[in-house]
């Protein structure tokens, strides 16, 4: 049975009551909310600023080294550094340009290999240049220390290889080397002549032929940076179909070798 002061306070425990009430209905409102608009920024707005970065901030940003304080390490003249022999870096990509129709952007050639039921590509990065198309190759430097760099060109004997080496005054090519000034990661699957980076600079020549390998001279290179080559004719009547694998120097590379 109620006693006369329970009676009293009933009115104050019933108002103390929908105030509790109250406050958890606005929390739960307030967190539904907040749900709603995680969801919200998740499916919609984070998408485009994850690709705005990826597209545009992310390359822009530079390369930490993972060779903390080596420089210093070096730099001592009691410390004897080992040594290591050259190493043959690989283009990832090579992309075709065309100087006469300068807003095409011509697509790569990539082959495939059967894997189990799958498919999987097959490392083959193709030099071709004619008189109306170039070719645009980017290196990012490997491993400090072997930061002496040299563009090379290796060609297989001609009757044992289907690489293809052309001109009107035989089979010996000669070619254009030219430096392109691109600090950062450009887009080789998307590349015509009228984005290629400007001004570029003409740094020498390659006489190629069957059974050789064509080595610029070499230049300082600095480890993880960007180097950026566009190659083209220079004989009349010129076409080269080069492909390079990843067995041994072959094709297009850079001959890195040591410096400390």
């Amino acid at each position: 049975m109620l006693k006369n002061s329970d009676l009293g306070d009933l009115p104050q425990r019933t108002k103390h009551n929908r105030t509790l009430s109250t406050w958890l209905l606005a929390i739960t409102i307030l967190c539904t909310v907040l749900d709603f608009s995680m969801i919200f920024w998740d499916r919609f707005l984070r998408v485009d600023l994850r690709s705005a970065s990826t597209s545009d901030e992310l390359e822009l940003l530079p390369f930490q080294n993972s060779y903390l304080n080596l420089e210093i390490l070096y730099k001592d003249p009691d410390f004897k550094s080992s040594t290591h022999d050259p190493i043959i870096n690989n283009v990832p990509a090579i992309a075709q340009v065309s100087n006469k129709e300068r807003q095409k952007i011509i697509p790569s050639f990539q082959r495939y290999k059967s894997v189990e039921q799958a498919s999987a590509p097959i490392y083959e990065q193709r030099l071709i240049v004619t008189h109306d198309l170039e070719s645009i190759a980017q290196f990012r430097v490997l491993d400090f220390g072997m930061e002496n760099c040299s563009l090379s060109l290796t060609i297989p004997p001609r009757n044992s290889t289907e690489d293809f080496l052309y001109t009107d005054l035989g089979d010996s090519v000669i070619l254009d080397v030219w430096s392109l000034p691109a600090r950062h990661k450009l887009d080789l699957y998307n590349l015509s002549w009228s984005k290629l980076p400007q001004p570029r600079v003409h740094i020498g020549h390659m006489n190629v032929s069957y059974g050789k390998t064509s080595r610029m001279p070499s230049f300082q290179c600095k480890s993880q940076s960007y180097q950026t080559f566009a190659v083209s004719c220079s004989n009349p009547g010129c076409l080269v179909n080069v492909t390079g694998n990843d067995i041994g120097p072959s094709g297009l590379y850079m001959y890195q070798s040591q410096t400390i």
